[in-house]
């Protein structure tokens, strides 16, 4: 099986299409499964490399227990490693949630490595909180590292209203105690505000309009992005979508065709 290695955490990853690269980056809770069970992947493979990877703490990748290890420069050092060990200089990027925020990591970080971005169900404004003030997804996985994953699904289920099939096929394959360590370090993450508008390339955002705050703040910072559109989901929350993917592939692949693409 293909892995990187970033300062010695495995990072599983797959390769499918031919094109331009893109590479798609999954939200927490989430592997590469998520992109191919609801078809995003079939629709981008006939005109597009597409890069797949586990995130650290996920999948097949390697599952650090430190929160630390979480940190958000790391998460975007992850994604250019495997595109330096693919060959590729310069990819375009999608991301949800988690991912979505990984990537506007990158754009501040390394913007020289992105054709384009896509960003979906992140708030990129989110500000550190208070320990004392613990996120319901934090609390979930707090709860199932004693209580097991049936706990986690009936959590989740009641969180979001429903979950699919697909989606708790990947919650019983987690390692709780890992994504504990992710979410204690994502709820310190800093704001991307002050960086947005020194992001130039070109960046298609959209977000559920019942998923408070992406929706709202997803429109805000594309307003804020030099060349950058958003779109809305109606009535979808975060899960929901997620998995939206008639509504979102024709938006998205328009905007990728007018969005540099080199072979």
């Amino acid at each position: 099986m293909p892995f990187a290695n970033n300062q010695g955490v495995r990072l599983y990853y797959e390769v499918t299409g031919q094109g331009a690269p893109i590479l798609l980056s999954h939200g927490a809770t989430g592997d590469i499964s998520f992109w191919r069970d609801y078809g995003y992947v079939d629709r981008l493979k006939d005109h597009y490399t597409v890069v797949l990877f586990d995130a650290r703490g996920h999948g097949r990748s390697d599952k650090p227990y430190d929160p630390q290890a979480y940190a958000y420069p790391l998460l975007a050092a992850d994604v250019t490693t495997i595109l330096d060990r693919l060959g590729f200089a310069r990819a375009h990027y999608w991301g949800y949630s988690m991912g979505g925020y990984v990537g506007l990591g990158i754009a501040k970080l390394q913007p020289e490595r992105l054709l384009s971005l896509v960003i979906g169900g992140t708030d990129p404004f989110q500000l550190p909180v208070k320990e004392s003030e613990p996120s319901p997804m934090l609390a979930i996985f707090q709860r199932g590292v004693t209580g097991g994953v049936d706990e986690i699904v009936a959590s989740i289920r009641e969180l979001a209203g429903s979950i699919t099939p697909q989606y708790e096929q990947r919650l019983r394959s987690l390692d709780p105690q890992a994504i504990v360590a992710y979410l204690e370090r994502a709820r310190l993450r800093p704001s991307f505000g002050d960086a947005l508008a020194q992001m130039k390339m070109p960046c298609l955002l959209y977000a559920g309009e019942a998923d408070k705050g992406a929706f709202k703040n997803g429109h805000r910072a594309a307003e804020q992005m030099p060349n950058a559109q958003f779109f809305s989901l109606p009535e979808l929350n975060h899960v929901g979508a997620g998995t939206a993917v008639d509504l979102i592939m024709p938006e998205v692949l328009a905007f990728l065709s007018g969005a540099g693409a080199v072979r």
